[in-house]
């Protein structure tokens, strides 16, 4: 066998390209690796730390390293008809990592990115409104508002979801104006919590009324009758 080094280089690299290396899985055993197989192990197992990385399953039933829909999801779904999804508590860079703490802290209320690895032009930018056990072990359903995006969320392809501006651990709040003149108001606030509440009408005077929680992002009120005014939750 010649030396390496008087081998010809061959210009550009391309998928199909092989070089030999060691199997550390199979006794260290003399193996191929293609060009592309290398890409696909740097691709999945490196890069930013903080970038979560899952694969869209359309199917039922509980995987590690998994983005999912409750019952089963289409095999593509455009990513500006997302409100939820579930994902693991272990993504496919870290799956010895119990991420539940980075799910449910630090990306609640938060705008996250999505975009499919191979293919940025697939891309939304979420508010991350909640994140509660969906009911199955190691796993989180995520309450999304959609901000922006293009393409669609497509069965067997990767996602990285990154963090895209922080909300902070101070209080949050949200105001509310009815422009139109009701007995009920339906309050989407998406503050991830159970808010207290005061009205104003449009005189300036404080009204009180009844207040129901729908759940941790709406609430309805209702008042004996119809005014405009502003609502402050906090």
């Amino acid at each position: 066998m010649a030396r390496i080094s008087t081998y010809k280089k061959t210009v550009p690299v391309v998928a199909a390209d092989k070089w030999i290396g060691s199997d550390s899985q199979n006794q260290m055993r003399t193996r191929n690796f293609t060009a592309q197989d290398v890409a696909d192990f740097i691709n999945k197992k490196g890069g930013e730390d903080q970038d979560l990385r899952y694969t869209y399953k359309e199917t039922t039933g509980y995987e590690t390293g998994t983005l999912s829909f409750t019952g089963g999801g289409p095999y593509s779904k455009p990513l500006n008809t997302i409100t939820t999804f579930n994902i693991s508590s272990y993504d496919l860079r870290s799956p010895v990592l119990d991420l539940g703490d980075w799910i449910t802290k630090a990306l609640l209320n938060s705008d996250v990115l999505l975009t499919q690895c191979d293919d940025l032009n697939n891309w939304a930018i979420y508010s991350w409104d909640s994140a509660v056990s969906s009911g199955v072990k190691e796993e989180y359903q995520i309450d999304l508002s959609f901000r922006a995006g293009y393409g669609s969320l497509t069965a067997g392809e990767d996602y990285f979801i990154s963090l895209l501006s922080y909300a902070g651990e101070g209080d949050l709040h949200f105001t509310y104006v009815q422009g139109v003149p009701s007995t009920s108001w339906n309050i989407q606030h998406n503050l991830g919590k159970f808010p207290s509440i005061t009205v104003i009408d449009s005189a300036g005077t404080v009204v009180t009324g009844q207040y129901t929680y729908n759940d941790i992002n709406n609430v309805t009120l209702t008042f004996s009758a119809p005014f405009a005014g502003t609502a402050y939750l906090n």
